[in-house]
Protein backbone atom coordinates (compact mmCIF):
# COMPACT_ATOMS: atom_id res chain seq x y z
CA UNK A 1 0.00 0.00 0.00
CA UNK A 2 2.92 2.37 0.57
CA UNK A 3 4.46 1.89 -2.55
CA UNK A 4 1.02 2.62 -4.31
CA UNK A 5 0.73 5.65 -2.45
CA UNK A 6 3.98 6.99 -3.69
CA UNK A 7 3.10 6.36 -7.00
CA UNK A 8 0.32 8.37 -6.65
CA UNK A 9 1.96 10.90 -4.45
CA UNK A 10 4.54 11.12 -7.62
CA UNK A 11 2.52 11.45 -10.46
CA UNK A 12 -0.24 13.79 -8.88
CA UNK A 13 3.19 15.97 -7.98
CA UNK A 14 3.98 15.31 -11.65
CA UNK A 15 0.61 16.35 -13.15
CA UNK A 16 0.88 19.99 -10.65
CA UNK A 17 4.08 20.97 -12.06
CA UNK A 18 3.01 20.48 -15.57
CA UNK A 19 -0.02 22.18 -14.98
CA UNK A 20 2.25 25.32 -13.76
CA UNK A 21 4.34 25.14 -16.67
CA UNK A 22 1.25 25.04 -19.30
CA UNK A 23 -0.88 27.08 -17.26
CA UNK A 24 -0.54 30.90 -19.11
CA UNK A 25 -2.86 32.23 -16.18
CA UNK A 26 0.47 30.97 -13.95
CA UNK A 27 2.79 31.84 -16.43
CA UNK A 28 1.76 34.48 -18.73
CA UNK A 29 3.51 34.93 -21.66
CA UNK A 30 6.56 37.45 -21.85
CA UNK A 31 4.74 40.62 -23.74
CA UNK A 32 6.84 41.34 -27.09
CA UNK A 33 6.94 44.79 -26.48
CA UNK A 34 4.97 48.16 -25.82
CA UNK A 35 3.37 48.64 -28.57
CA UNK A 36 1.87 44.96 -29.46
CA UNK A 37 -1.51 45.51 -29.14
CA UNK A 38 -2.54 48.44 -31.07
CA UNK A 39 -2.44 50.61 -34.33
CA UNK A 40 -0.06 53.18 -35.57
CA UNK A 41 -1.07 56.16 -37.48
CA UNK A 42 1.03 57.66 -39.71
CA UNK A 43 1.04 61.06 -39.85
CA UNK A 44 2.57 63.13 -42.79
CA UNK A 45 3.73 66.25 -41.35
CA UNK A 46 4.15 69.38 -42.68
CA UNK A 47 4.43 69.13 -46.44
CA UNK A 48 8.26 70.15 -47.70
CA UNK A 49 9.56 70.79 -44.58
CA UNK A 50 9.29 69.71 -40.83
CA UNK A 51 8.79 65.59 -40.34
CA UNK A 52 6.59 63.38 -40.15
CA UNK A 53 5.67 61.05 -36.84
CA UNK A 54 4.01 57.39 -35.77
CA UNK A 55 1.41 57.98 -33.38
CA UNK A 56 0.61 54.32 -31.50
CA UNK A 57 -3.20 53.96 -30.14
CA UNK A 58 -3.79 50.74 -28.08
CA UNK A 59 -7.00 48.94 -29.54
CA UNK A 60 -9.06 50.43 -25.79
CA UNK A 61 -8.18 53.14 -26.26
CA UNK A 62 -6.46 53.96 -22.92
CA UNK A 63 -2.93 54.55 -24.51
CA UNK A 64 -2.51 56.77 -27.12
CA UNK A 65 1.47 57.99 -27.37
CA UNK A 66 2.71 60.45 -30.08
CA UNK A 67 6.22 60.59 -32.06
CA UNK A 68 6.93 57.27 -30.94
CA UNK A 69 9.54 56.86 -33.52
CA UNK A 70 11.60 59.46 -32.01
CA UNK A 71 11.19 59.11 -28.59
CA UNK A 72 12.46 55.50 -28.41
CA UNK A 73 14.72 56.72 -31.04
CA UNK A 74 17.04 59.08 -28.99
CA UNK A 75 15.62 62.14 -30.50
CA UNK A 76 15.72 60.79 -34.14
CA UNK A 77 13.30 61.92 -36.49
CA UNK A 78 11.95 59.93 -39.14
CA UNK A 79 11.35 62.76 -42.03
CA UNK A 80 9.77 64.24 -44.56
CA UNK A 81 6.51 63.02 -45.62
CA UNK A 82 5.74 59.36 -43.58
CA UNK A 83 3.33 57.87 -46.34
CA UNK A 84 2.67 54.55 -44.66
CA UNK A 85 3.63 51.72 -42.46
CA UNK A 86 3.83 48.19 -43.17
CA UNK A 87 4.73 44.83 -41.05
CA UNK A 88 6.63 41.66 -41.86
CA UNK A 89 7.14 39.31 -39.25
CA UNK A 90 9.17 41.02 -36.12
CA UNK A 91 9.57 44.75 -38.10
CA UNK A 92 7.85 47.34 -39.42
CA UNK A 93 8.80 48.80 -42.97
CA UNK A 94 8.13 52.76 -42.28
CA UNK A 95 7.86 54.60 -45.95
CA UNK A 96 9.30 57.92 -45.94
CA UNK A 97 8.49 59.33 -49.20
CA UNK A 98 10.36 62.80 -49.55
CA UNK A 99 13.41 61.85 -47.45
CA UNK A 100 13.41 58.73 -50.02
CA UNK A 101 13.82 55.86 -48.09
CA UNK A 102 12.57 53.50 -45.75
CA UNK A 103 13.18 52.85 -41.91
CA UNK A 104 12.87 49.20 -40.50
CA UNK A 105 12.03 49.23 -36.94
CA UNK A 106 10.82 46.32 -34.65
CA UNK A 107 7.44 46.78 -34.72
CA UNK A 108 6.60 45.85 -30.99
CA UNK A 109 9.25 47.95 -29.45
CA UNK A 110 9.63 50.92 -32.59
CA UNK A 111 13.48 50.22 -31.87
CA UNK A 112 15.59 51.09 -35.04
CA UNK A 113 16.59 47.74 -37.39
CA UNK A 114 17.95 49.17 -40.33
CA UNK A 115 17.52 52.11 -43.17
CA UNK A 116 16.92 51.40 -47.03
CA UNK A 117 18.17 54.90 -48.35
CA UNK A 118 19.98 53.96 -51.99
CA UNK A 119 18.00 52.69 -55.13
CA UNK A 120 14.82 54.64 -53.56
CA UNK A 121 13.41 57.36 -55.00
CA UNK A 122 9.70 58.61 -54.07
CA UNK A 123 8.43 55.50 -52.25
CA UNK A 124 5.25 55.08 -51.70
CA UNK A 125 4.12 51.27 -50.31
CA UNK A 126 6.05 48.55 -48.92
CA UNK A 127 4.54 44.80 -49.22
CA UNK A 128 6.17 41.77 -48.37
CA UNK A 129 6.23 38.83 -50.54
CA UNK A 130 7.99 36.42 -48.71
CA UNK A 131 9.69 36.08 -45.11
CA UNK A 132 12.84 37.04 -46.91
CA UNK A 133 11.92 39.42 -50.22
CA UNK A 134 9.35 42.75 -49.74
CA UNK A 135 8.83 45.05 -52.73
CA UNK A 136 8.61 49.40 -52.88
CA UNK A 137 6.24 51.03 -54.83
CA UNK A 138 8.39 53.82 -56.40
CA UNK A 139 7.37 56.88 -58.65
CA UNK A 140 10.95 57.84 -59.68
CA UNK A 141 11.25 61.33 -60.48
CA UNK A 142 7.50 62.80 -59.64
CA UNK A 143 7.66 64.76 -62.82
CA UNK A 144 9.15 62.22 -65.62
CA UNK A 145 6.34 59.56 -66.66
CA UNK A 146 8.84 56.88 -67.84
CA UNK A 147 10.76 56.16 -64.77
CA UNK A 148 8.56 54.69 -62.16
CA UNK A 149 9.44 51.25 -60.48
CA UNK A 150 9.20 48.60 -58.11
CA UNK A 151 12.42 47.79 -55.64
CA UNK A 152 12.79 44.47 -54.87
CA UNK A 153 14.30 44.01 -50.96
CA UNK A 154 16.05 41.12 -49.60
CA UNK A 155 14.51 41.46 -46.44
CA UNK A 156 17.41 39.40 -44.66
CA UNK A 157 19.59 42.09 -45.33
CA UNK A 158 17.88 45.42 -45.80
CA UNK A 159 18.67 46.35 -49.81
CA UNK A 160 17.24 46.64 -52.57
CA UNK A 161 18.58 44.09 -54.98
CA UNK A 162 17.18 45.21 -58.41
CA UNK A 163 14.31 47.83 -59.58
CA UNK A 164 11.65 46.94 -61.76
CA UNK A 165 10.30 49.41 -64.35
CA UNK A 166 6.67 50.05 -64.61
CA UNK A 167 4.04 52.26 -65.76
CA UNK A 168 3.26 55.54 -64.71
CA UNK A 169 2.61 56.14 -60.61
CA UNK A 170 2.80 52.92 -58.92
CA UNK A 171 0.76 53.31 -55.46
CA UNK A 172 -0.52 50.07 -53.10
CA UNK A 173 -0.18 46.61 -53.91
CA UNK A 174 -2.00 43.45 -52.39
CA UNK A 175 -0.78 39.46 -53.52
CA UNK A 176 -2.25 36.53 -54.22
CA UNK A 177 -0.60 33.13 -55.47
CA UNK A 178 2.65 34.59 -56.38
CA UNK A 179 1.07 37.80 -57.90
CA UNK A 180 1.15 41.14 -56.91
CA UNK A 181 -1.43 43.65 -58.05
CA UNK A 182 -0.16 46.99 -57.91
CA UNK A 183 -2.59 49.93 -58.52
CA UNK A 184 -1.14 52.92 -60.91
CA UNK A 185 -2.83 55.79 -59.52
CA UNK A 186 -0.44 58.06 -61.90
CA UNK A 187 1.44 59.95 -59.65
CA UNK A 188 0.99 63.56 -60.09
CA UNK A 189 -0.95 62.99 -62.97
CA UNK A 190 -3.80 60.04 -64.10
CA UNK A 191 -3.55 56.48 -65.08
CA UNK A 192 -5.84 53.62 -65.42
CA UNK A 193 -4.00 50.25 -65.09
CA UNK A 194 -3.42 47.48 -62.74
CA UNK A 195 0.12 45.57 -63.27
CA UNK A 196 0.41 42.12 -62.24
CA UNK A 197 3.77 41.21 -60.97
CA UNK A 198 5.22 37.64 -60.84
CA UNK A 199 7.12 37.64 -57.57
CA UNK A 200 9.03 34.15 -58.44
CA UNK A 201 10.81 35.92 -61.97
CA UNK A 202 10.35 39.51 -60.01
CA UNK A 203 8.66 40.64 -63.71
CA UNK A 204 5.29 42.58 -64.92
CA UNK A 205 2.89 39.32 -66.88
CA UNK A 206 0.38 41.40 -67.52
CA UNK A 207 -1.59 44.67 -66.88
CA UNK A 208 -5.35 45.47 -66.47
CA UNK A 209 -7.03 47.78 -67.78
CA UNK A 210 -9.40 50.15 -64.86
CA UNK A 211 -11.30 53.26 -64.72
CA UNK A 212 -8.96 56.14 -64.48
CA UNK A 213 -7.00 56.69 -61.08
CA UNK A 214 -7.02 53.81 -59.51
CA UNK A 215 -6.38 55.31 -55.45
CA UNK A 216 -7.25 51.79 -53.66
CA UNK A 217 -7.07 47.93 -53.89
CA UNK A 218 -8.06 45.21 -52.16
CA UNK A 219 -8.17 41.19 -51.97
CA UNK A 220 -12.09 39.61 -50.44
CA UNK A 221 -11.97 36.62 -48.56
CA UNK A 222 -12.68 35.27 -52.78
CA UNK A 223 -9.41 35.70 -53.78
CA UNK A 224 -11.03 38.38 -55.79
CA UNK A 225 -9.31 41.80 -56.41
CA UNK A 226 -11.95 45.12 -55.77
CA UNK A 227 -10.01 48.31 -57.32
CA UNK A 228 -11.57 51.70 -56.74
CA UNK A 229 -11.26 54.12 -59.16
CA UNK A 230 -11.74 57.98 -58.26
CA UNK A 231 -11.88 59.49 -61.85
CA UNK A 232 -10.34 62.45 -63.08
CA UNK A 233 -11.40 65.34 -61.28
CA UNK A 234 -12.50 68.39 -63.32
CA UNK A 235 -9.39 70.78 -62.16
CA UNK A 236 -6.80 68.09 -64.20
CA UNK A 237 -8.60 68.25 -67.32
CA UNK A 238 -11.99 66.46 -68.90
CA UNK A 239 -13.33 64.92 -65.83
CA UNK A 240 -14.25 61.27 -65.93
CA UNK A 241 -16.58 59.20 -63.72
CA UNK A 242 -15.52 57.19 -60.75
CA UNK A 243 -15.77 53.17 -60.82
CA UNK A 244 -15.36 49.97 -58.90
CA UNK A 245 -13.79 47.32 -60.63
CA UNK A 246 -13.81 43.17 -59.61
CA UNK A 247 -10.84 41.30 -60.89
CA UNK A 248 -10.67 37.56 -60.74
CA UNK A 249 -7.43 36.39 -59.77
CA UNK A 250 -7.79 32.54 -61.14
CA UNK A 251 -7.80 35.01 -65.26
CA UNK A 252 -6.81 38.56 -64.34
CA UNK A 253 -9.78 39.64 -66.39
CA UNK A 254 -12.48 42.32 -65.05
CA UNK A 255 -15.25 40.46 -63.45
CA UNK A 256 -17.93 43.53 -63.29
CA UNK A 257 -17.65 46.92 -62.53
CA UNK A 258 -19.91 49.64 -61.03
CA UNK A 259 -20.03 53.12 -62.06
CA UNK A 260 -20.77 55.91 -60.09
CA UNK A 261 -22.48 59.36 -61.06
CA UNK A 262 -19.92 61.90 -62.70
CA UNK A 263 -18.55 64.40 -60.55
CA UNK A 264 -18.38 61.69 -57.32
CA UNK A 265 -15.36 60.91 -57.12
CA UNK A 266 -15.22 58.01 -54.45
CA UNK A 267 -12.00 57.19 -52.49
CA UNK A 268 -10.45 54.77 -49.37
CA UNK A 269 -12.09 51.46 -50.33
CA UNK A 270 -11.13 49.33 -47.35
CA UNK A 271 -12.32 45.57 -46.67
CA UNK A 272 -13.56 44.03 -43.67
CA UNK A 273 -13.11 40.36 -44.93
CA UNK A 274 -14.56 38.09 -42.13
CA UNK A 275 -17.90 40.13 -43.02
CA UNK A 276 -17.54 40.57 -47.03
CA UNK A 277 -17.99 44.38 -46.86
CA UNK A 278 -16.06 47.11 -48.03
CA UNK A 279 -16.18 50.47 -47.21
CA UNK A 280 -15.70 53.81 -49.03
CA UNK A 281 -15.65 57.58 -48.84
CA UNK A 282 -18.04 59.42 -50.89
CA UNK A 283 -18.99 63.21 -51.50
CA UNK A 284 -19.33 63.50 -47.66
CA UNK A 285 -20.66 60.16 -46.92
CA UNK A 286 -19.06 56.56 -45.64
CA UNK A 287 -20.76 53.63 -48.03
CA UNK A 288 -20.93 49.85 -47.57
CA UNK A 289 -21.21 47.51 -50.33
CA UNK A 290 -20.92 43.74 -49.91
CA UNK A 291 -18.73 41.61 -51.91
CA UNK A 292 -21.64 39.95 -53.34
CA UNK A 293 -23.19 43.18 -54.67
CA UNK A 294 -24.66 43.70 -58.21
CA UNK A 295 -24.94 47.18 -57.63
CA UNK A 296 -24.19 50.39 -55.74
CA UNK A 297 -25.38 51.61 -52.70
CA UNK A 298 -27.52 54.59 -53.09
CA UNK A 299 -27.14 56.56 -48.97
CA UNK A 300 -24.13 56.67 -47.43
CA UNK A 301 -24.47 54.09 -43.51
CA UNK A 302 -23.20 58.19 -42.38
CA UNK A 303 -21.96 60.80 -42.91
CA UNK A 304 -18.44 62.58 -42.46
CA UNK A 305 -15.14 63.52 -44.50
CA UNK A 306 -12.31 61.86 -43.79
CA UNK A 307 -8.14 61.76 -45.05
CA UNK A 308 -7.79 58.01 -44.86
CA UNK A 309 -9.42 55.13 -43.78
CA UNK A 310 -9.49 51.69 -42.57
CA UNK A 311 -11.38 48.66 -40.95
CA UNK A 312 -10.28 46.33 -38.30
CA UNK A 313 -12.58 44.08 -35.61
CA UNK A 314 -15.64 45.88 -36.91
CA UNK A 315 -14.35 49.30 -36.20
CA UNK A 316 -13.34 51.66 -38.81
CA UNK A 317 -10.82 53.96 -38.03
CA UNK A 318 -10.79 57.17 -40.09
CA UNK A 319 -8.07 60.01 -40.36
CA UNK A 320 -8.80 63.46 -40.10
CA UNK A 321 -6.02 66.41 -41.32
CA UNK A 322 -8.19 69.57 -39.96
CA UNK A 323 -6.12 72.19 -41.17
CA UNK A 324 -3.20 70.04 -42.77
CA UNK A 325 -0.98 72.34 -40.62
CA UNK A 326 -1.87 71.48 -36.99
CA UNK A 327 -2.47 68.24 -35.03
CA UNK A 328 -4.72 65.74 -36.56
CA UNK A 329 -7.43 63.09 -34.87
CA UNK A 330 -8.53 59.70 -35.58
CA UNK A 331 -11.91 58.41 -35.48
CA UNK A 332 -13.01 55.41 -34.38
CA UNK A 333 -16.27 54.27 -35.11
CA UNK A 334 -18.28 51.17 -34.16
CA UNK A 335 -19.91 49.33 -37.51
CA UNK A 336 -22.20 47.68 -35.42
CA UNK A 337 -23.43 51.10 -33.95
CA UNK A 338 -22.21 53.67 -36.42
CA UNK A 339 -23.16 56.01 -33.62
CA UNK A 340 -20.75 54.56 -31.10
CA UNK A 341 -17.94 56.96 -31.95
CA UNK A 342 -14.52 57.78 -30.17
CA UNK A 343 -12.21 60.70 -31.29
CA UNK A 344 -8.16 60.93 -30.33
CA UNK A 345 -5.45 63.28 -31.30
CA UNK A 346 -2.44 62.75 -33.65
CA UNK A 347 0.42 64.10 -35.41
CA UNK A 348 -0.10 66.53 -38.43
CA UNK A 349 -2.04 65.17 -41.25
CA UNK A 350 -2.71 61.22 -40.09
CA UNK A 351 -2.81 58.87 -43.35
CA UNK A 352 -1.86 55.75 -43.14
CA UNK A 353 -3.32 53.31 -40.44
CA UNK A 354 -2.39 50.19 -39.86
CA UNK A 355 -2.54 47.13 -36.50
CA UNK A 356 -0.32 45.67 -34.75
Amino acid sequence: MKTITKIFGLLFGASLLFTSCTDNTVNPPEPLGAYEDGLFVCNEGPFMNGTGTLTYVSYDLATVEQNVYKTVNGGEDLGNIVQSISFEGDNAYIVVNNAHKVVVANRYTMEKVAEITADLENPRYFMAASATKGYVSCWGNAFDATDDFIAVVDLTTNTVTSTIPVDLGPEKMVSYNDKVYIAHQGAYGQNNIISVLDSATDAISTTITVGDVPNSIVLDANNMIWVLCGGTPSWAGTETIASLYKINTATDAVVSNFDFALGNHASHLTLDKPMGEMYYALTGGVYKVNTNATMLPMAPIFNGNYYNMAVHNRKLYATDAGDYASEGTLHVIDLTNTSVRNTVATGIIPGNVNFN
